[in-house]
């Protein structure tokens, strides 16, 4: 956020229907758990995103974030940690530059769940708990999760200009993160006034349609190639 340099991007899936269009991914996504296809469609967009990185890597765009949402219905499957692994070992992608995102929703304290962020963590990928501050986590839960990145919900950062409270609740976290040693993400952020407020109360990094709407990696790919002759 103070350097402007693109260090990371988000893999979003889209679904374009020949009859039916464009259907939203709150849509399908949800439907994708309840018929149990959440897990092959979590490997195709693991395998097409981390081989995309591996691609920009090869091209010069080192240490770019490749960051891939796990279903919660997903995260606690036995199967996962292993899919990771696969996953790694078959793209080629550097474990340190893949950052898996879970919601608020499997922050718990129980031992199943702290011990697949463990494991998560020996193999060197990132973590990230997205959509913070919306969900039903506790600061205990906190104490016990080994997690590179908050991520702030849009929620708060469309109110951080006009709602006293909403500054006040996003400083705190930000403050409560790195206290924690954790890096915190604002999500949603659509203009240069909520920027240079976030820049001013300290946050790390920065996502959101005042920088890019979603877009394919071929754009993606030009962004970074005018980075690189910039710097």
């Amino acid at each position: 956020i103070h350097t402007g340099h693109i260090i990371g991007v988000e893999a979003l899936s889209r679904w374009h229907h020949p009859v039916l269009g464009q259907i939203s991914p709150l849509d399908f996504i949800g439907m994708a758990e309840q018929i149990g296809m959440i897990k092959p469609l979590t490997e195709w967009v693991l395998k097409t995103a981390c081989n995309q990185a591996t691609l920009w890597n090869e091209a010069g765009f080192s240490s770019i974030i490749m960051a891939v949402n796990i279903s919660p219905s997903h995260f606690l499957d036995s199967d996962l940690v292993p899919l990771i692994k696969r996953i790694i070992k078959g793209t080629g992608i550097l474990p340190g530059d893949l950052e898996l995102e879970v919601t608020e929703g499997v922050i718990q304290t129980n031992p199943e769940n702290l011990a697949v962020f463990e494991h998560l963590k020996a193999l060197g990928v990132l973590l990230a708990i997205d959509d913070f501050g919306v969900g039903y986590s506790s600061f205990a839960s906190l104490k016990h999760l080994n997690v590179d990145n908050l991520k702030i919900d849009k929620y708060f950062i469309d109110d951080i200009l006009v709602d006293h409270k909403a500054k006040l609740l996003v400083s705190s976290m930000i403050e409560m993160g790195h206290n924690l040693e954790h890096k915190i993400t604002a999500e949603g952020i659509e203009s240069e006034q909520q920027f240079t407020m976030l820049q001013e109360l300290g946050c790390d990094y920065a996502q959101g349609y005042f920088f890019s709407k979603p877009v394919s990696a071929n754009v993606i790919s030009t962004l970074l190639k005018k980075q690189l002759a910039a710097l």
